[in-house]
């Protein structure tokens, strides 16, 4: 079995887009209708987010928070045009980590172990 993506409901689905390809490095790998949905699937390299635009439902994405492993922790922070939420720090087990917030509230967690 192997992890295949991970699904976000977004307001205003050319936002999320554009702010995963800026900031992360995404491409759009296929855009679809399905009923009332519109929904967009990003790639880089093995990592998949689909993005859901509904016309009727919109689901908070407050409590979502997914995790990327990074080698240079560091580099990316300084990369990045964005303000973290927390850290960087360094937990007490060593591993060091950085939270950031998308778009729709959800939490992009980066990790260097």
């Amino acid at each position: 079995m192997n992890w295949h993506h991970i699904g976000i409901y977004v307001r205003e689905l050319e936002r999320s887009i554009s702010f995963y390809q800026k900031h992360f490095g995404f491409s759009e790998e296929i855009r679809f209708q399905h009923e009332d949905e519109e929904i967009v699937f990003l790639t880089k390299g093995p990592i998949r987010i689909e993005f859901i635009q509904s016309e009727t439902d919109y689901r908070s994405t407050e409590q979502i928070h997914f995790c990327w492993q990074v080698d240079e922790l560091q580099q990316w922070v300084d990369r990045l045009d964005l303000n973290p939420i927390e850290g960087p720090m360094t937990l007490a087990n060593g591993w060091k980590t950085v939270l950031y917030q998308g778009p729709d509230q959800e939490i992009v967690e980066l990790f260097q172990g």
